[in-house]
């Protein structure tokens, strides 16, 4: 029995080896390209979701209160970064952001006058809190707190805590 040469196989061996890494280089640029994509509207969705759930709450609070225009009806919250260096991603914002709001829900349906005395309560109630986020602590400053009419809007800090 005769074995061909292997010069004849030569190229042809070479061209399928050439295709062959193409369709492993192709199949991983388009799973990158995939993964970003579905990345990106993951993102999007827990935005969407977020927003959905902060405006069906607010929505519930001023049918409570809707009679009532002396009852403290909205609770915001901003977080602001402590420098330039501490810029926190979207995610983690809000959900440092949700965190104090839902522990600010008592305020809600009470007197203004009263949250307007009690100032202070609250901001001893959020200062110095230390929350568990993606394995990294961050540990919560109040910078203002302003009653205008119904609503309450705070102005946090928050500050990576290195352990």
């Amino acid at each position: 029995m005769r074995v061909p040469p292997f010069a004849r196989y030569q190229r042809l061996l070479a061209s399928f080896g050439l295709l062959l890494s193409g369709a492993i280089i192709g199949s991983a640029v388009y799973m990158s390209i995939h993964q970003h994509t579905y990345n990106e509207l993951y993102v999007q969705l827990h935005k969407v979701l977020q927003e959905n759930e902060n405006l069906t709450s607010d929505i519930a609070n001023l049918k409570k209160t809707k009679n009532n225009q002396t009852l403290v009806n909205v609770v915001n919250v901003h977080l602001l970064p402590k420098n330039d260096t501490d810029i926190f991603s979207d995610d983690i914002q809000k959900e440092i952001e949700g965190d104090i709001k839902s522990e600010l829900k008592v305020v809600i349906g009470q007197k203004a006058s009263f949250v307007g005395d009690a100032q202070p309560l609250y901001e001893r109630m959020i200062t110095q809190r230390t929350y568990f986020l993606h394995d990294k602590k961050y540990v919560v400053q109040v910078k203002s707190i302003v009653l205008i009419q119904t609503e309450l809007t705070i102005w946090i800090t928050a500050e990576e805590k290195k352990t």
